[in-house]
């Protein structure tokens, strides 16, 4: 019996677990490998949301062909003019009530639904006890910073500030009472939702601020253009299979839209309207 014709291998590392579920990127390993034809490997690497900058990253190191992660990561990595990592021209679409068919995403401002009569909006918060997972998370803290100097106010417009080190770890503080809110990245809400639907039970959302850029797909660059244009190709024509349509959609991704860079301009004028603002905080 001869042995097998070698494949094409990708080798695939998401940064976005747990809190985007890792179901959603063994869809996309098992889907990639059915429509181009190739072995693809999975990386789950829940440390970070992205490569360390302590580190040398995967894409220069030539370890990994696709990468998930933030857009705050990715952005370092272009403004580091990292030569190896490369926008996907391709992004995904998610479910929420305000994204109306673009590549976005939002901050769930939550609170427990015991309290939501008390807080019904950003502005009730003042003084509260407030949880984010990380200073650098867009949809964490500097969405809300952004907002907050919006609404004229600063950062000591919380009561106690607290880092919980991650959108679950706050989403449980906000359950047992040891904050009274906390904003959360929205696909984490409905990871959340799908795991534990009697807990999303008792989460109230006050507001969701954004919308924010969707957090990209990287490629490394040594990939051929043959390779690249296909990997894109393949993620925009997920809709034309209705097996695979279905499958992502069980994910929470409806599909996948063209981009360019011009998407995350958005963050960049965030990150520039709150430069001078900080959040002081007890490490948990």
């Amino acid at each position: 019996m001869s042995a097998p014709t070698p494949k094409q291998k990708l080798r695939i590392i998401t940064y976005l677990s747990p809190g985007v579920a890792l179901e959603v990127f063994e869809t996309v390993v098992q889907y990639l490998e059915s429509v181009l034809d190739v072995e693809a490997s999975l990386i789950y690497e829940p440390r970070w949301s992205g490569p360390p900058p302590t580190r040398v990253d995967p894409f220069t190191a030539d370890e990994v062909d696709i990468g998930f992660m933030c857009s705050t990561a990715f952005l370092r990595l272009t403004q580091n003019k990292n030569q190896y990592a490369e926008l996907c021209q391709a992004a995904p679409l998610h479910q929420h009530t305000n994204a109306l068919g673009r590549p976005v995403y939002f901050s769930d401002v939550v609170v427990h639904v015991d309290n939501a009569a008390k807080y019904k909006t950003l502005h009730d918060l003042k003084g509260s006890r407030w949880a984010y997972n990380d200073s650098i998370s867009l949809s964490g803290n500097i969405i809300v910073l952004a907002e907050l100097k919006r609404l004229g106010v600063n950062a000591s417009f919380f009561g106690n500030v607290i880092q919980s080190g991650g959108h679950l770890k706050s989403i449980e503080m906000v359950l047992n009472s040891t904050v009274d809110g906390a904003a959360i990245d929205s696909n984490t809400l409905q990871t959340f939702e799908k795991m534990y639907p009697e807990k999303r039970k008792k989460l109230a959302v006050v507001t969701s601020l954004g919308p924010m850029p969707v957090y990209p797909i990287v490629l490394n660059s040594r990939l051929s253009a043959d390779m690249k244009g296909k990997i894109t190709n393949a993620f925009l024509e997920v809709s034309k299979s209705t097996e695979w349509s279905e499958r992502f959609r069980s994910v929470n991704i409806l599909g996948y839209t063209p981009i360019d860079m011009s998407l995350y301009n958005r963050e960049t004028e965030i990150v520039d309207l709150v430069k001078n603002m900080s959040i002081s905080a007890a490490y948990y």
